[in-house]
């Protein structure tokens, strides 16, 4: 999305990303994409076929994956970028930088996870910290993150958690940025119009996975605290695992446990969606998807869930796995009513920053930065 957007104000992008095949060039939708061979164990989507020994073996090896940086390296001969930009690299050897600096292009990576911290880039082991399995599936990166000249993440928490881990300590503050992810919300058009709710059940809903990192046990304990009243929760989503347990956990409370369910359905039938998250999800895209509806959101102080929200808009805000608050802010929203809830125009500024075309051009703003201080430092 990015590169289209980019390429629609007129400049000439290349995406290079990995496949199961061989290397192949083509054109889409105005981009020119490199599709280079993986040249891991295996390919990602097989990893449930492979045992444990042999999956954490490819996570170790692809620190080391030069077969795959050569390939980068002849992608950046053929293309001759101004720039390098690289996103999350969960399948992706940090060594595609030492092929960029070998070519003397300039380098700017996008935090959209935890990678290159956590064997499993989500920096979440039931509920404990990352350990030697991660230090081990990672060190190599370590020393190639000082080739970048910036660095961007689409949550401020999750670059805040890159640095105290003492990555991208050589780049100046003004080339440390947060940058939000593009969104377009299908079925969320302009002339888009809720429909009324009028005699319904006031609804919370919730959108995602459901496990307990996600919050889904937070919310089910926070709807036990609620007044009595005609109100529901929807809880749309598959477990990772059993949903029993949860099933179980909200056994007498107005709580429906639908599965899947397409944004649209979803969002037209509730009135305040609940994004109780416990772990630092970067930037999650349902309370986008939300505000695009026109549809409030309550979410834990995690990831960056307050970047959307707002750090200071306490009213919609708690501490991730408090039950407690979380129900005094579900309590407040039924208190104040369906028909005094904030609508899509209270959320426009989050809205207009994760337009394509806005994102594309901070990033254009950020390469000119970039750019302009390895000239500095040259000079």
């Amino acid at each position: 999305m990015l590169a289209e957007a980019q390429t629609a104000l007129g400049h000439t992008v290349a995406a290079a990303c990995t496949t199961p095949g061989v290397f192949v060039e083509e054109v889409r939708n105005g981009v020119q994409v490199f599709r280079m061979p993986h040249e891991t164990r295996f390919w990602a989507e097989d990893w449930p076929k492979h045992g444990k020994l042999e999956r954490g073996w490819r996570k170790f090896t692809q620190q080391f994956n030069y077969r795959l940086s050569a390939h980068f390296g002849r992608v950046i001969d053929a293309f001759a970028p101004d720039i390098v930009h690289t996103h999350s690299m969960v399948d992706v050897s940090t060594t595609v930088w030492e092929a960029a600096a070998e070519r003397n292009r300039p380098i700017i990576h996008t935090l959209r996870d935890y990678d290159l911290l956590c064997a499993d880039a989500s920096m979440w082991h039931d509920g404990g910290p990352c350990g030697m399995k991660c230090r081990v599936m990672t060190f190599a990166k370590v020393g190639r993150h000082r080739l970048t000249d910036g660095v961007a993440a689409v949550g401020q928490e999750t670059l805040d958690i890159h640095r105290r881990a003492g990555f991208f300590d050589h780049l100046q503050p003004h080339l440390q940025r947060v940058i939000w992810n593009p969104a377009i919300v299908d079925g969320a058009d302009d002339d888009y119009v809720r429909p009324t709710r009028e005699g319904q059940p006031f609804t919370f809903g919730y959108l995602g996975r459901i496990n307990e990192e996600k919050g889904v046990g937070t919310l089910i304990n926070a709807a036990r605290r609620l007044t009595p009243g005609p109100w529901q929760v929807i809880v749309a989503g598959k477990a990772n695992n059993a949903i029993e347990p949860f099933l179980a956990q909200a056994q007498g409370l107005p709580i429906s446990f639908p599965g899947f369910m397409d944004a649209r359905s979803f969002f037209d039938g509730i009135d305040v969606m609940i994004a109780p998250s416990i772990w630092a999800e970067p930037l999650p895209r349902t309370i986008l998807e939300a505000y695009a509806m026109g549809v409030p959101s309550i979410g834990a102080r995690s990831g960056g869930i307050p970047d959307l929200i707002g750090s200071d808009n306490s009213d919609w805000l708690f501490t991730p796995g408090n039950d407690e608050q979380l129900a005094a802010r579900m309590q407040h929203a039924l208190d104040f009513g369906r028909a005094r809830l904030p609508g899509k125009a209270a959320f426009q500024h989050v809205l207009q920053e994760t337009q394509p075309r806005t994102v594309a051009e901070r990033y254009l703003d950020f390469y000119s930065d970039v750019m302009a201080a390895r000239l500095s430092r040259a000079a």
